[in-house]
């Protein structure tokens, strides 16, 4: 008699999303080019998750600074980032996390 798999849960957006940040992390933590970053598979599936990541990103942001700033202008448009502080993780990060709350994600 042949048994039968018991169904597994179906992810949550935020378990799938903890997920491919985690191989995202350690996928791309060598790396220093940010185009490189984003194009990584995970991060690319990351945004595929549509706006329903776009607060987890953001609390991720205010954890961990790390550059999901590309996957936050993919999903959302906005560019809250001030050209002064380009490049600066903290700063950027920070341009966001203002934006999250000014657009009630935060």
């Amino acid at each position: 008699m042949a048994t039968v798999p018991i169904a597994q849960p179906a992810e949550s957006v935020e378990q799938r999303f903890r997920r491919l940040a985690a191989v995202w992390r350690r996928e791309t933590a060598h790396l220093s080019s940010p185009t490189k970053m984003f194009a990584h598979p995970a991060y690319q599936e990351i945004i595929g998750l549509g706006r329903d990541a776009v607060p987890l990103l953001l609390r991720e942001l205010e954890l961990n600074p790390d550059h999901w700033f590309g996957a936050l202008r993919a999903l959302t448009g906005a560019s809250p980032v001030a050209e002064e502080d380009r490049g600066d993780v903290e700063k950027m990060a920070a341009g966001w996390q203002r934006w999250g709350r000014e657009n009630g994600y935060r």
